[in-house]
């Protein structure tokens, strides 16, 4: 059987006339996509592998009439064919796994034709790409994500999408939402990029089943489990500027039903840097541990489980060049240091009903505690969040054409903070019910609508409905449409912890004092529509997309720095929104080169007290281009890989400092830039990897990005108008090092 399956696979070029098939692989317990998957025609040539989000493609030749689908691990599949064009199909676990060899080249980054709401999955080769060194920094080789810096100071970063900032994407790790409340900003640090397997991107409004909280987009990571080949996995990495990292993942069968793998991880970054002499860190020093173990339950009986404990600890420290924590009771020195400690623990049971096509039944539970004490100069804060969620899902389906996934949740926090005498606790409490139906329409037309009800103890009922429809033109052009409502209970301080890095004024109108805040919850509708196309250029696939979405903000929690020295916050009073449009196009014009190109335009506003103004810090336009090359692989393994990204930002709008002297104001406008990153991998085997890369290899910098640096208790020091690097070129150096 190996044989006949390895030559099946060897032989996938020799392609006969036909019709092409196209579909989606999954794991029949979870409904996760399997990557890997061989699909072939049982005594032909034909036969592909399924992709990172588990689609596949296949040219069926003339007279087959059966379509086999094989993954290791899973049960095999073989499927009458009578002119399909799409066939969806779910794999059963197994303890009876032989070998399967499958050879081909996978797309780092793959845009989704039949998946009605994702968009775009980034594969573990796309994140190797560069340093990666955690989530926030795993996007610079995508264009659908900014990732930048919170402030000048404290070197936190923060992502955008759809032009807004990245609180209202829910982001969630292994499909339990995650970066979110306290974690708001610095969550994005908490999941080293060597951990991830693949992160899954859909723009717009996402799943009623992930909950209200998606606006712009919903983010998946997906962290390495029982499906990695490796049985130790070691990455370490060093930078110019002092940054020292390891990680290790250890994964270990345990007996025959269950596996675990357990993730370390340890960095630190001790060395000074002021490269622009204004007297402040451009890099914060900083210690981070981080542990995870894994267990995950594969029972041939339809029982699957998967279940998490991690524990987080990170120290941050910057500010003024010599400022050390020892400073943190006085006003010497301005300086930033802060401490967080999160324990989290997840639980995720599901039953796969064997006797009753496509149906399960299913439980999410997980529990976090998050505490977070910090210093900003002269501000001092302190933060706690108790997490809990609960869900309950049950998945069926309507004869061959709907499937549905229905549930109830429960979701609970309980929130103390206090911000110098300023002291702010809540506590919410959200029941809600759910139900989502996917309707194929003879493979052209799929729809999934859904809705959910919840009850917020402060804020009220919140319905929530979502719509995503794909048409397929033909077997490789889709149109997608998508729209739908999303809210969001704000977190007024760590939402915009960038601005404490200033002396700025906080000021918070607080219209109804039993709200969180004071403030309404805030509410917005998405709406989207997408094309996208793949082609063949020199028989290699190559993708186009182009999409459009536009989020109208039914209220909005106004930061406002648009007076000198002042920080407002208040409802939304008139309109808030932003339009995205966004062209991209992937190619591979000779074998082993992968080249995208994209431009986006935003157009984002906002009605503040004053006017109705362009969002600060936004820029307008941004082109992006990568290229990717690889030599021909060796016997052993063995080739070379390299990879350049260049990005151009456009112009970006800063907020008002006109009233300050005139020493201490800014232009109305920042300059655009390019930025280049590049990265040079050697692989001696299939299992050793040594890379080097650099970023930011014009040293283009943003020059006095502090104001009145010298004299940081005055009234006129900010650090917040930060819309450029601080830090020049950086290079870096790494290994990984795979054992099967």
């Amino acid at each position: 059987m190996k044989a006949v399956l390895l030559a099946l696979v060897i032989g996938v070029s020799g392609w006969l006339h036909g019709q092409t098939v196209s579909g989606k692989v999954t794991d029949a317990a979870t409904n996760e996509p399997l990557q890997g998957a061989l699909i072939f025609c049982p005594g032909t040539s034909a036969g592909v592998y399924s992709s990172g989000d588990g689609s596949y493609d296949l040219r069926v030749p003339e007279g087959a009439d059966k379509i086999v689908f094989a993954y290791v691990g899973y049960k095999g599949d073989t499927i009458p064919y009578t002119g399909q064009l799409s066939l969806d199909i779910a794999l059963y676990p197994t303890d009876n796994i032989s070998t399967v060899v499958i050879e081909g080249e996978n797309k780092s980054t793959e845009i989704n034709l039949l998946d009605a709401q994702k968009f775009q999955v980034l594969s573990e080769k796309e994140l190797c790409k560069a340093a990666c060194c955690n989530l926030s920094e795993s996007f610079e080789t995508n264009a659908s994500i900014d990732a930048s810096f919170t402030d000048a100071i404290t070197g936190t970063r923060q992502i955008k999408m759809l032009g807004l900032e990245g609180r209202y994407t829910q982001i969630l790790f292994d499909n339990i939402p995650s970066v979110r409340g306290l974690a708001s900003i610095y969550g994005l640090s908490y999941v080293p990029g060597s951990w991830v397997k693949e992160i899954s991107i859909s723009k717009g409004a996402g799943s009623v089943i992930s909950g209200y909280e998606s606006i712009t987009g919903q983010i998946n990571v997906a962290h390495k489990s029982r499906e990695m080949k490796e049985r130790i996995f070691i990455n370490a990495y060093l930078g110019s500027q002092g940054r020292a990292e390891t990680n290790v993942v250890l994964r270990k069968p345990v007996g025959k039903l269950w596996s675990s793998s357990l993730m370390l991880h340890g960095a630190m970054s001790q060395k000074r840097f002021d490269m622009n002499d204004d007297g402040f860190l451009d890099n914060p020093l900083f210690r981070n541990v981080i542990v995870r173990n894994d267990w995950s339950l594969i029972d041939p009986g339809g029982l699957r489980g998967d279940y998490t404990v991690s524990y987080h600890h990170i120290e941050n420290v910057s500010g003024q060049f010599n400022y050390s924590p020892s400073d943190r009771m006085t006003s010497q020195l301005w300086g930033v240091n802060t401490e967080t400690d999160r324990a989290e623990l997840v639980a995720k049971t599901g039953y796969v009903f064997e006797k009753s096509e496509g149906s399960s039944l299913g439980s999410q539970v997980s529990v976090n505690l998050h505490n977070q004490s910090g210093k900003y100069g002269l501000r001092s804060y302190q933060g706690k969040q108790l997490n809990a969620r609960v869900k309950l899902l049950f998945a069926s389906q309507l004869g061959r054409m709907v499937k549905y996934t229905a549930g109830l949740s429960y979701v609970y926090d309980d929130y103390d903070e206090q911000l110098d005498s300023l002291v702010f606790d809540r506590i919410e409490k959200v029941p809600g019910a759910f139900a989502e139906f996917s309707i194929n329409h003879r493979d052209r037309l799929m729809i999934i609508t859904g809705g959910r009800m919840d009850h917020h103890n402060s804020y009220g009922w919140l319905f929530t409905p979502r719509l995503h429809v794909r048409y397929s033109i033909d077997d490789r052009t889709s149109i997608k449409i998508s729209g739908g409502r999303g809210y969001r209970s704000p977190n007024l301080l760590m939402d915009n912890v960038g601005l404490f890095a200033s002396n700025r004024k906080l000021q918070i109108e607080r219209p109804d004092v039993r709200l969180p805040y004071g403030l309404n919850m805030e509410d917005a509708w998405n709406y989207g529509i997408v094309f996208a196309r793949k082609f063949k250029l020199n028989h290699r696939d190559g993708s186009i997309s182009a999409d459009i979405y536009r989020t109208d903000f039914v209220n909005m929690i106004v930061t406002d720095w648009e007076t000198a020295g002042e920080i407002s916050f208040y409802n939304l009073r008139g309109k808030s929104y932003s339009n995205n449009i966004q062209l991209e196009a992937q190619v591979s014009p000779v074998k082993r080169l992968e080249l995208r190109f994209a431009y986006r335009w935003l157009d984002t506003k906002t009605d503040y007290s004053s006017q109705r103004l362009m969002r600060p810090l936004v820029a307008a336009n941004r082109f992006f281009f990568n290229a990717a090359f690889s030599t021909r692989e060796s016997d052993k393994g063995s080739k070379w890989m390299f990879d350049v990204t260049a990005k151009w930002l456009g112009r970006q709008r800063l907020p008002f400092t006109g009233s300050n002297p005139e020493s201490y104001r800014l232009p109305g406008w920042s300059n655009s830039y390019w930025l280049f990153n590049a990265q040079v991998s050697r692989h001696f085997n299939s299992r050793v990897e040594v890379y080097v890369g650099g970023e930011n290899l014009s040293g283009f910098i943003q020059r006095n990005p502090i104001i009145s640096p010298n004299d940081p208790s005055g009234q006129y020091f900010d650090a917040s108008m930060i819309w450029g690097p601080v830090f020049g070129q950086m290079g870096y150096v790494g290994l990984r090092w795979r054992i099967e």
